[in-house]
């Protein structure tokens, strides 16, 4: 139980470290008087309901009787299971019901996000393997890849949303896009052929979300062009 928690914490800790680099000073947070307070403020909030997200997708994805009663879902780390899928999915949700509420930049500030849970989740993946003794080859193979698109993201795609020339919201995307084709892949590995596939739900979830991601980068890729047709 202790570990379990330890590992969460440092997890947050990390997000938090890596918000307050990407935030500090920001130019598009600065003109719209926003401070590092609200932000951290909205990463405890998202933070919350993507735990609540993770939990709930987790039991009704696999329901064990031990999940039956309240103390059963509540008490995660005596019967731990968490979805990252539940996690990202509705993280992303809160996220963007409270930026509209409090007229947040949206793409920015699911950039940051996004760039900050790409940071976290090798420490994540780390601690699971700790955490219950089971190394995967999917699990190998999406640890491997995801540190690689934060590589990429780090020395690439940050510095290129800096500088203005690529749109705010292009890494969360992007992000979300790699993340449900990642997740799958890590699942082909680990359980192939086609029956795992249509008798995990979270497949199905996962499937829906990177079709959702598609057609949204696709919509702001083409909006962009015609944008910028129309200015020039």
């Amino acid at each position: 139980m202790q570990f379990f928690i330890i590992v969460l914490i440092v997890c947050l800790v990390l997000f938090l470290y890596r918000i307050y680099h990407l935030g500090n000073d920001d130019y598009v947070l600065i003109k719209k008087n926003i401070s590092l307070e609200e932000i951290f403020n909205s990463v405890i909030l998202v933070s919350l309901f993507s735990l609540l997200t993770s939990r709930i997708f987790y039991v009704v994805l696999n329901p064990l009787p031990a999940f039956h009663s309240p103390l059963g879902f509540l008490l995660f780390p005596y019967f731990p299971g968490l979805s990252a899928t539940g996690a990202v999915v509705g993280g992303a949700g809160v996220l963007f019901v409270y930026s509209r509420y409090r007229k947040f930049p949206i793409g920015r500030i699911f950039d940051f996000f996004s760039i900050s849970f790409l940071f976290v989740l090798p420490f994540g993946f780390l601690g699971y393997f700790l955490l219950s003794g089971e190394v995967t080859v999917g699990a190998l193979v999406k640890l491997v890849i995801f540190s690689v698109i934060l590589f990429f993201t780090n020395i690439y795609l940050y510095p290129k949303a800096s500088a203005l020339e690529i749109k705010d919201g292009t890494i969360s995307m992007l992000f979300m896009i790699f993340f449900s084709l990642v997740s799958l892949l890590g699942a082909a590995i680990d359980h192939p052929g086609k029956n795992y596939f249509l008798t995990h739900r979270e497949n199905f979830i996962l499937l829906a979300f990177l079709i959702t991601s598609v057609i949204l980068f696709l919509k702001q890729e083409i909006t962009g062009r015609v944008t910028f047709k129309n200015g020039k």
